[in-house]
């Protein structure tokens, strides 16, 4: 699922480096109302775009201070990174490399190691996995890399699971999610059986049958109906849900399924010779290229000037 906006891809400025001394710890003050006007005409955001803008903080690169920008309409949410120079008046839309380190490291400080996984913890490449119990297309990728990734990669993947419902397109994906957690949470593997079922099933659950059909997987994994249901009802697991929106929102998630292959994103429901493609480039990343040490079926808009 896709939160659009407009976007360019091209640096606003770059400040030649080493204009302060790396251990100065001072953030550069932003005049914010001056950035919001200017980000609103450069990006084409329309006037019903709320924006809330976090002051500077420290990056990975010394010379630069990433700056969160929260951006609402309706019940729309995205958030954009961008990097700030020390003086505060040079701002960068893109990324940041460091040839001594991984390209993806700033994606990698703010990736998630917990959630429900398989393949082994110590795998050379992590894919984390932002979904959505609802979307056809993660129905698809699912399916993809349940089926191929422990057959091929059985030591070399680890896949980890992240929740990311776009309640407002897709009624019972939120409520699947937390329910998933009350039968994940008291036996793990019982998480992937409903993961499985759920997507293979997906054209026959609803907003009415849920409760009755994760009680049955609860059932088939030999759980307790009882603290699963009041689990449910209860919306005793809403806050892991939460967190793991919130953790995609800071990675700028804006679709489902969207995929992190050792820390490179990869938006969209992958075709298996894709993602194959992927684990093997990682398999064999040059060896002097530090590593880490990690269609529109379902859109929601902010609005933006049009596009011809």
């Amino acid at each position: 699922m896709r939160i659009s906006y407009a976007a360019s891809a091209a640096l606003v400025a770059l400040l030649v480096a080493g204009c302060l001394p790396a251990s100065d710890p001072i953030a550069p003050k932003l005049d914010k109302a001056r950035v919001e006007a200017y980000l609103r005409y450069a990006e084409g955001y329309t006037a019903n775009v709320q924006f809330v803008i976090d002051d500077p903080l420290p990056s990975s690169y010394p010379e630069y201070f990433r700056v969160p920008v929260h951006l609402t309409s309706g019940s729309a949410k995205i958030e954009r990174v961008y990097y700030v120079t020390r003086d505060g008046q040079h701002f960068i839309n893109g990324a940041v490399w460091d040839l001594n380190d991984s390209p993806f490291q700033e994606t990698l400080k703010h990736l998630p190691s917990d959630g429900y996984s398989f393949g082994p913890a110590d795998a050379k490449v992590t894919i984390v996995v932002f979904s959505d119990f609802q979307c056809p297309y993660c129905q698809k990728f699912a399916k993809t890399t349940r089926e191929n990734l422990p057959q091929k990669y059985p030591k070399d993947v680890r896949v980890i699971f992240k929740d990311f419902p776009l309640e407002t397109i897709h009624p019972w994906a939120r409520a699947a999610a937390e329910a998933s957690h009350c039968i994940g949470n008291q036996k793990p593997a019982a998480f992937w059986a409903f993961h499985d079922w759920i997507f293979d099933h997906q054209n026959e659950v609803n907003a009415a049958n849920l409760r009755e059909k994760t009680l049955d997987i609860a059932k088939q994994q030999n759980l307790e109906a009882a603290k699963t249901g009041a689990c449910i009802d209860s919306h005793a697991t809403a806050s892991e849900v939460e967190s793991s929106i919130q953790q995609g929102l800071v990675l700028q998630v804006q679709q489902t399924p969207t995929v992190f292959v050792n820390g490179r994103i990869e938006p969209g429901a992958l075709p298996w010779t894709s993602l194959d493609a992927l684990v093997e480039f990682e398999l064999g990343r040059p060896n002097q290229v530090p590593g880490p040490t990690a269609q529109n079926c379902c859109e929601i808009g902010i609005l933006a000037t049009p596009k011809k």
